[in-house]
């Protein structure tokens, strides 16, 4: 498929959303805040998300595949004061045509507000989506099968000023386990620097350390892995609010890689990237364009496109990358707590002449009970 077919799927897609109307990726964000009105009050929540996902994946770097299931969390939520929320409850994971292999955890989490702007999460923290961070350091699609984060997050909430600094413990060791221990350090963080009426003006700083290893480890045949990934930038964000165009953001970032590990076992040792997008928030739908050039790059839990070398192919790499990006996001309230939410991706290579596309419906349902 040449880059003309997918300028034409992406227009069609335009006007086939045209008559409805979309808001942002508030829906697939969670309400952390402790809500003095709920003091003294024990309800049900759930949360559930129905998806497909299509990853037409066509050059050397990934591979393409789908993804079609549900993801249910349903919790017990007790606010007994102002600065405290105790929530217990599971999750479950299905891949529909593998019912067999339901995917289940059980969650607990402590939170306390320890100042007006700053809370404290231990247990099962507000993870993937609610992190704010850009899809070179974090994969969307995480949202779908590994929604699930547990650990120790810090939130920063102020008028100028977002932070988010969390440990997610994906692997458990014990003594003589044969595999290792994994855990993700994240902080994303955003500083609003300039506040007029017609616009604004944000810093962004983005950190991610993804560590595999553990001294108790019994296999020491898989060395112990540690990679480093930041993005710096600076975004600016118009509101217009007139009939076409509700809002716009441009940003641009500075995107890096390390291998922090003590003996270095990745393809590239360190690289750098620069990352441009585009934001249109229209009445009907939301659009994204972006570029990409990225030299040998490497971010483990990152869209794999991003990336140098493929994950799935033998010594398969690309030591400079170039994409162009268009996406189509459009999302439908249904009725109260359910929304429908359908969204376009292409990524163009522009060096190897080669577009790739992903597709995905999700009927998101969120509200509460008692």
């Amino acid at each position: 498929m040449n880059f003309k077919t997918s300028l034409t799927i992406l227009i069609l897609n335009i006007f086939t959303f045209a008559h409805s109307y979309s808001q942002n990726d508030s829906i697939l964000i969670q309400d952390y805040k402790i809500h003095k009105s709920d003091t003294g009050k024990l309800y049900l929540h759930i949360d559930n998300n129905n998806f497909i996902k299509n990853n037409e994946y066509f050059g050397p770097i990934a591979e393409g595949y789908t993804l079609l299931g549900f993801n249910i969390t349903p919790r017990f939520i007790y606010t007994p004061s102002a600065k405290l929320k105790l929530s217990l409850g599971g999750n479950f994971l299905s891949y529909y045509g593998r019912e067999n292999e339901v995917e289940a955890r059980l969650l607990l989490a402590f939170q306390y507000k320890i100042h007006k702007n700053l809370d404290f999460i231990l247990g099962n923290i507000y993870g993937t989506t609610n992190h704010k961070l850009i899809e070179p350091l974090f994969d969307f699609e995480r949202y779908l099968n590994k929604s699930i984060e547990n650990g120790i997050q810090f939130l920063w909430n102020s008028d100028r000023i977002f932070a988010d600094l969390w440990l997610d413990w994906e692997q458990q060791i014990v003594q003589g386990d044969p595999f290792q221990e994994q855990f993700n350090v994240g902080l994303s963080s955003k500083f609003l620097i300039i506040d007029k009426k017609n616009f604004q003006l944000f810093i962004p700083f983005q950190n991610l350390i993804r560590h595999e290893g553990g001294q108790i480890n019994s296999n020491t045949s898989k060395p112990l892995i540690t990679i480093f990934n930041n993005a710096t930038g600076i975004k600016l964000s118009k509101p217009l609010n007139n009939n076409l165009i509700k809002q716009f953001s441009l940003a641009s970032y500075v995107v890096s890689y390390e291998d922090l590990s003590p003996n270095k076992q990745q393809m590239f040792i360190d690289g750098i990237a620069s990352y441009t997008t585009l934001n249109i928030i229209t009445p009907i739908f939301d659009l994204d364009f972006g570029y990409w050039h990225g030299e040998q790059y490497i971010a483990p839990i990152g869209n794999p496109l991003f990336e140098s070398y493929s994950r799935t192919k033998f010594y398969v790499e690309e030591p400079l990358r170039q994409l162009a990006i268009g996406k189509i996001d459009y999302t439908k309230n249904v009725l109260k707590g359910i929304n429908l939410n359908i969204r376009f991706e292409s990524f163009y290579d522009i060096l190897g002449s080669n577009l790739e596309y992903t597709w995905a419906i999700m009927f998101i349902f969120n509200d509460r009970f008692f």
